[in-house]
């Protein structure tokens, strides 16, 4: 028996008594219903994409997925526009997001699905049936969305059409725009392109700054990435240009806070005054609902406060040796240099014991290498959980984000004889090859961390075997490649340990020469094998000499591409991520007089 072609399979589909029924359930919900979005819970989406992953290969129950390409298609624009109707009437949420541009998705249908997957969430999609249904979409396409949403929580939003080339030349209207560079930085991206309009030979250079970090819902956690993304949008825009265009997707409400922002450090800086409500009000008689939120209101607030208290602490690479003699003095009317100003100022936030969750579970307390030190909440690594093993998915670790990428690294305490296991685990399931340790075994007759790894012989670690393979002692460090193997299902991979040994058991070396050494040979390994995971760095608690290695990576790497400094705002960014980076003055001094030895190595600078 030959199979009925697709479209009289979806024209089969659509008339059974099945679909019938829900045709009728739909029609009825439409007579009955005003389309007020009703939140739903997150369970029925994975319960959702789990039918989806099922069914995508054939469409769903057996249609063709030639028709499934071709009904996702028809799709985007009614969506994308109940979307835009529902937002301009406030019937959705704020924290609607696009994830991904549904437009782009062609007629691959393993595309389209994880198009619609990524952007559907959480409003209900009986609401999204009946305003796809009063669009006059045919009656054989709602029971395939039926079908399709069943038991899943929907949202659709498209936050911003991409108004530019992502890679060659485009044509909008009389306007030619070629991209000429994009950089990509951990939390925001800078495009270049050069303008040309028809009939005129005169080319102009624009400038677009993306901010990538600003979360799903509510504000950031922290303004400090965003005063950084503010002052390099500043320090980027020529004096006499024209006046700087900012959007978001309405134009109101992250818009309006970088506005407010901006507007108020020009009022600092030349009055010593501020008044954000008064320049709320201003801008709203200008354009309505500027700054939306209570949410964006109070993160004003917060930056602002932390623009005023750290001050600007970024220095062109050239002026660094004139800045650190001037940090080296004492300061007028104080009996402390402005080093330890600076430094004291980094220690005047205190992270809320409520941001320490699960690390002061009873089951996890045991697992931490100092009592002080734990990892926030929200930044902390998390390990797959065991069934049946409470904690399971805990280990005393902290993404860190890098210059150029989100979680570059993860910065974690030495581990103990207890979390041995927990360690390899780590490694293996984000897929970090790289291990750079700070530290030796002992230090001032203290056990600083546990010998994680086999000297000689293969050892195994829960689920891992690891095999010693090659050991390279070098001048300062000494390099060691693992072949760990998954012993559920064979699946092998190296792993390479760096570890330091030219720091002294107290205080910091007295040359930075030798460490700035070791962070290039670790960096180039990561790049001369192609590995994506994150680097795991590790001293004994995981904050001190890990905070120095990843604080220089980052302020040797902007150098390099930025040609500034910002020792305070690199350790203060890494503050927010994991407590007590960098823990003490002399290792603040040091990533200074690192930085300064680095700079000394490029003739430009000599001067």
């Amino acid at each position: 028996m030959q199979p009925k072609p697709p479209l009289l399979q979806f024209e089969a589909f659509s008339s059974c008594p099945v679909a019938g029924c829900l045709v009728k359930e739909i029609e009825l919900y439409l007579a009955t219903t005003s389309f007020q979005v009703v939140l739903e819970h997150r369970e029925a989406v994975r319960k959702l994409l789990s039918w989806l992953d099922v069914h995508k290969s054939i469409g769903p129950d057996g249609i063709h997925p030639r028709v499934t390409g071709e009904l996702a298609d028809e799709l985007v624009k009614p969506l994308s526009i109940i979307y835009q109707q529902s937002w301009l009437a406030s019937e959705v949420p704020d924290d609607w997001k696009l994830v991904t541009r549904l437009v782009d998705a062609g007629r691959a249908v393993d595309v389209v699905y994880l198009d619609f997957i990524n952007a559907f969430d959480t409003v209900s999609h009986r609401t999204l049936l009946g305003k796809l249904a009063a669009r006059g979409l045919d009656r054989s396409t709602l029971v395939w969305v039926r079908n399709w949403l069943h038991g899943r929580a929907q949202r659709v939003e498209v936050k911003c059409d991409q108004y530019w080339p992502s890679r060659g030349t485009e044509t909008y209207g009389l306007i030619q725009v070629t991209l000429v560079d994009t950089v990509e930085l951990a939390t925001y991206c800078v495009r270049t392109f050069a303008l040309y309009k028809n009939g005129s030979s005169e080319k102009r250079e624009v400038r677009q700054f993306q901010f990538t970090a600003w979360p799903d819902h509510g504000v950031p956690e922290h303004p400090t990435p965003f005063l950084a993304f503010l002052r390099r949008v500043k320090t980027c825009n020529p004096p006499d240009a024209g006046p700087m265009v900012v959007h978001c997707s309405a134009g109101v409400g992250r818009t309006g806070c970088f506005i407010v922002i901006d507007a108020m450090l020009e009022r600092i800086k030349h009055e010593k005054t501020v008044d954000i409500y008064g320049h709320v009000t201003l801008m709203r008689a200008q354009r309505n609902y500027m700054v939306q939120t209570e949410d964006q209101y109070i993160f004003i607030h917060d930056a602002l406060l932390e623009a005023v208290t750290c001050g600007n602490t970024e220095v062109p690479a050239r002026n660094l040796y004139a800045y650190i003699q001037k940090l080296t003095q004492i300061e007028t009317g104080e009996n402390v240099t402005g080093m330890e100003l600076e430094f004291k100022r980094l220690a005047s936030s205190k992270a809320h014991t409520s941001r320490f969750i699960s690390a002061n579970l009873p089951c996890n307390k045991f697992k931490n290498r100092l009592v002080n030190i734990m990892p926030y909440e929200s930044t902390r690594v998390c390990l797959q959980p065991i069934r049946g093993v409470e904690g399971s998915d805990y280990i005393n670790a902290s993404f860190i984000d890098g210059y150029r990428h989100q979680k570059a690294y993860i910065a974690t305490q030495g581990p103990l004889a207890e979390t041995t296991e927990d360690f390899w685990r780590m490694l293996w399931e984000h897929n970090s090859t790289i291990v750079v340790m700070l530290t030796k075994l002992r230090e001032m007759g203290r056990e600083k961390c546990h010998q994680y790894w086999p000297a000689e012989r293969s050892a195994r670690y829960q689920y891992f075997v690891v095999d010693p393979m090659a050991e390279y002692n070098m001048p300062q460090y000494i390099l060691r490649e693992f072949k760990v193997t998954d012993a559920r299902d064979g699946q092998s991979r190296t792993v390479r340990q760096f570890q330091f040994t030219d720091w002294p058991e107290q205080g910091v070396p007295k040359s930075g020469e030798g460490f700035i050494d070791f962070i290039g040979q670790v960096h180039k390994t990561k790049e001369q094998f192609g590995q994506d995971g994150p680097i795991s760095v590790h001293c004994s608690a995981g904050v001190g000499r890990t905070g120095v290695f990843i604080t220089l990576s980052i302020v040797l790497e902007r150098m390099r591409y930025e040609g500034v400094v910002d020792i305070f705002q690199t350790v203060k960014m890494l503050r927010t991520q994991r407590p007590a980076m960098v823990q003490t003055e002399d290792q603040y001094q040091f990533c200074y007089r690192a930085a300064l030895e680095y700079l000394g190595s490029f003739d430009h600078y000599a001067t």
